[in-house]
């Protein structure tokens, strides 16, 4: 008994992927129309009543705390005299160390403005700032080795990109979240989350 192979022929499929000339290095650039929907803005506090919308303003003006190394060798958080919200500009813009009240506002004017302009760059100028707030009420909360009636924990997210095209095909974005403890009254207990900020320069 003979046994016959059969040989298939193989086909190769070839799928030709459109490239935008404009996204190229070295292909030039163009002006592009203030077009508001490239740039967006979402600020959202979320707060029952009075009371939660006082803690979450307390928070945001909490000055920024960054954490040193005490004579000791351990951390010694301390609140920044300069009350800085930011601690360096990438591609023009001021990067958070903390998220604050102000900090909220300058990236929001920021991408306001963005929404205005003609630019001139290598594809559509897009941006996009975020920034979410919320408030919990804890009672019985341990903190420094007490244990405290009641508390409000206030927690906040911020994230922000920009792809304007400063420099061929690149643009930054990054994220921050903090925390503040306050107590009934509006005091600031503990803040957590700030600090340096990464920041990738992203290629598109």
């Amino acid at each position: 008994m003979s046994i016959q192979l059969r040989v298939l022929p193989i086909l190769l499929l070839t799928a030709t992927i459109p490239v935008q000339a404009a996204m190229l290095p070295g292909a030039g650039s163009r002006a592009w129309p203030a077009n508001a929907a490239k740039h967006q803005i979402v600020v959202v506090r979320t707060a029952a009543n009075d009371t939660e919308r006082q803690m979450i303003a307390a928070a945001e003006a909490a000055p920024p705390v960054m954490t040193a190394v005490a004579a000791d060798g351990k951390p010694a958080p301390t609140a920044l005299k300069d009350a800085r919200w930011w601690h360096k500009e990438v591609n023009g813009a001021k990067i958070a160390c903390a998220i604050t009240g102000a900090a909220v506002e300058y990236y929001s004017a920021l991408v306001e403005g963005f929404k205005k302009q003609v630019l001139t760059r290598f594809i559509e100028p897009n941006s996009k700032f975020s920034y979410a707030a919320t408030v919990r009420v804890r009672e019985n909360y341990p903190l420094d080795g007490k244990i405290l009636p009641r508390v409000y924990v206030v927690k906040m997210s911020l994230s922000f990109s920009e792809f304007l095209v400063l420099h061929t095909t690149q643009g930054i974005q990054f994220s921050k979240d903090r925390e503040v403890i306050l107590d009934p009254e509006g005091k600031v207990l503990q803040v957590t989350g700030d600090g340096e900020t990464e920041v990738p320069v992203v290629s598109i």
